[in-house]
């Protein structure tokens, strides 16, 4: 999924989400009210070091503001992690995305049908007892899933 919007439309957003005014942000970010302006109008595109900087001070990654794809992951995993979910192995993420995949199919989300290599984007099959192979994608149960994505202590 693309993200077609700009650089200041995204900077622009997620200010206003945060609840800033351009001013607030000029506050906690030191970058002037006038340059904000400009970055949200499209006119000049941030500095390294600037990006940085309004990030931090909205508490966003700099890959939302960038409208990189990552920024979609770091949030899925940020509320797996808000909610104690640790994954600790690849073998763990190939289950998890498999799952997910699986669960967003069934709720009607579009979802794009790749296929697995072995040890590809997928990662590498995973055999667990009770587990089941579907195209040779790994399988398994809730309840092998429950107990390996169980908060840590």
């Amino acid at each position: 999924m693309k993200d077609d919007r700009t650089f200041g439309q995204r900077l622009r957003e997620t200010r206003v989400g945060a609840g800033m005014s351009q001013s607030d942000l000029e506050e906690i970010s030191g970058i002037p009210k006038a340059r904000l302006s400009r970055y949200e109008n499209g006119h000049v595109a941030p500095s390294i070091q600037t990006l940085e900087r309004l990030s931090k001070a909205l508490k966003v990654s700099e890959a939302s503001l960038l409208g990189d794809q990552r920024a979609m992951l770091e949030a899925f995993f940020n509320v797996l992690n808000d909610r104690g979910v640790r994954i600790t192995s690849n073998e763990q993420a190939a289950l998890l995305g498999n799952a997910v995949a699986d669960l967003a199919q069934a709720i009607g989300l579009e979802v794009e049908r790749n296929e697995p290599d072995g040890d590809g984007p997928r990662g590498p099959e995973p055999t667990r007892g009770g587990e089941s192979s579907r195209g040779g994608e790994p399988t398994l149960s809730m309840a092998t899933l429950s107990e390996w994505l169980a908060p840590g202590p």
